[in-house]
């Protein structure tokens, strides 16, 4: 009997003779690629879509290997991780074991500060992560030292060193000749010539900036006037700000002087602008162009300025578990914190500006805390003293694995339709000319969707990534009410802090100061609206 079942293990001198077991199923390589280009270099290193088209496309086709993520970053330089979003992603979901394999078109997209890529390398390879740089050609799970990469690394680092260089060498030849570099302002365009010209329509609005601060007005004063008159900025808003009028007021180039690298960078590493106080050399380029102002305005303004001029206290920016997440429900800006008679309370930020942008009122710190709670309870209470802790455990979880089947979705949606572009271009001829153009334009507007879908969908998936330590936060707090006798009773003490409520609600909508719009985690709403208790 036991033959028939099991098969036989055969009985020799030795004894028992097991059967071989099963061949395993070989296990699938978890991998990513990250995608960096700079505006300096992208004809050379190719489009920012391609480069993740063909790596979306070789994880997929290749046997062995599973899709995890593209991981992206835009921007000038790749000097320092700091401002890099997508890597540090990267970075955080490889030590959280999701990574086996990064791929990288060469070491110089991957960083180009050799300290930063060799520290960054020796995490990874700790944790078991291979990279594999294509131009290259190196695999670090196969190299017997980091000689060969700390050079590599360092090549990166001095291409960018001399880029800067260079950069900044074609800056001084240009401002020796008297040819400053021109950036949009109000009241100037530059003509098919490269000649500054006045935009009239535009250049009223800085002649009553500058009357109004010599009649004793503030720059804060006048941004409200502006406001009140609509005019509009260069963008075309309305929404005027101490700041943008006080710039306006400090810049010289209204005269039809221009002073040529009053900031300059100060390292190629870490990119700062700093005002430049003598350490380069400093261009002033007298009468460029038709002046809006005369000096004689200008430095009246500039001496009513230093007159109003407050001691810089070098304020330190505060963060809050709330900052930059709560979203006037009439006007769509930020709400920020301020405290007033010791109460801390959240106010837009139009609303500050002008009433004529926002009339949506400030609103009690404590009031949105309690709408958070009111919420939460809806969300995850059973009953009375009840709550679905397993749950709430579930949705912490849960979060990140949903943005990653969606974002996998949406990848493979725009796959499928530039294959179909391609297959309509190789297949066109002469006859079907007319319509394979009107395929392809149906094509590329399935495309552009699909593309602002991701667009908007990476805008909410940022926000996630932001709030990791809230949820990680979150998660010890629930292992820990596990162990106590009463964990309702502690839960409730719980929720009386934002930080925790902020691991499941990500955003907050102000709909009036007293009903509001929550966003959790899992993209759902709830309204709350404490008028009806």
């Amino acid at each position: 009997m036991a033959e028939s079942l099991f098969g036989s293990f055969g009985q020799g001198a030795g004894g028992i003779t097991l059967m071989d077991p099963l061949e395993e199923k070989p296990k699938q390589l978890r991998v990513a690629a990250y995608v960096r280009v700079s505006s300096l270099s992208d004809e050379q290193e190719g489009s920012f879509d391609n480069q993740k088209t063909h790596y979306t496309q070789l994880i997929r086709s290749t046997p062995g290997w599973k899709m995890v993520d593209i991981y992206t970053d835009q921007g000038r330089t790749g000097t320092s991780v700091a401002k890099r979003p997508g890597f540090n992603r990267m970075i955080r979901h490889a030590y959280e074991k999701k990574i086996d394999i990064i791929l990288c078109k060469s070491v110089s997209r991957f960083a180009r500060n050799v300290l930063d890529a060799i520290n960054t390398i020796r995490e990874l390879t700790e944790l078991g992560v291979r990279i594999i740089f294509d131009k290259e050609n190196i695999d670090t799970g196969d190299m017997a030292s980091e000689f060969i990469l700390t050079m590599l690394s360092a090549t990166a680092q001095e291409e960018s060193r001399s880029i800067s260089e260079n950069i900044n060498w074609a800056l001084e030849k240009r401002y020796e000749r008297g040819e400053p570099v021109f950036v949009r302002k109000l009241g100037y365009q530059k003509n098919e010539k490269k000649e500054w010209i006045i935009l009239e329509e535009e250049a009223h609005i800085v002649r009553e900036a500058f009357e109004e601060a010599l009649n004793g007005k503030t720059p804060a004063q006048i941004a409200k006037q502006f406001i009140k008159k609509r005019y509009k900025k260069i963008n075309g808003r309305t929404d005027w700000s101490s700041a943008t009028v006080r710039l306006m007021l400090l810049n010289r180039d209204y005269t039809g002087d221009v002073v040529c690298q009053k900031y300059y960078t100060e390292s190629y590493l870490s990119h700062k602008r700093v005002a430049n106080n003598g350490e380069r050399n400093q261009y002033f380029i007298e009468n460029h162009h038709e002046p809006i102002v005369s000096r004689e305005t200008f430095e009246a303004a500039q001496r009513e300025l230093e007159r109003r001029k407050k001691p810089n206290k070098n304020k330190k920016v505060n963060r809050y578990p709330l900052s930059s997440r709560i979203q006037c429900g009439k006007c769509g800006g930020n709400l920020h914190r301020f405290i007033c008679k010791e109460v801390v309370r959240w106010r837009c930020e139009n609303n500050v500006r002008s009433k004529e942008l926002c009339t949506m009122g400030s609103i009690k710190e404590e009031v949105i805390r309690e709408a958070m709670q009111d919420a939460f309870l809806e969300r995850y209470r059973l009953a009375r003293f009840m709550y679905d802790m397993e749950r709430m455990k579930k949705d912490l979880t849960r979060a990140v694995a949903a943005r990653d089947i969606s974002y996998n979705r949406l990848r493979l949606d725009l796959e499928k339709i530039l294959l179909e572009e391609n297959i309509a271009l190789i297949n066109a001829n002469g006859s079907e000319a007319d319509s394979t153009d009107e395929k392809l334009e149906e094509l590329a507007s399935k495309r552009a969707s699909i593309e602002k879908e991701l667009k908007i969908r990476e805008d909410w998936w940022e926000l996630l990534d932001q709030d990791f330590a809230f949820r990680e936060e979150a998660k010890t707090k629930l292992k820990e009410l596990d162990a106590v006798r009463d964990p309702s009773k502690q839960l409730q003490k719980e929720l009386q802090n934002i930080s925790f409520l902020r691991a499941w609600v990500v955003r907050v909508k102000a709909i009036t100061p007293m009903s509001f719009c929550m966003n959790w985690i899992d993209e759902k709403e709830t309204i709350v609206d404490l008028r009806k208790e």
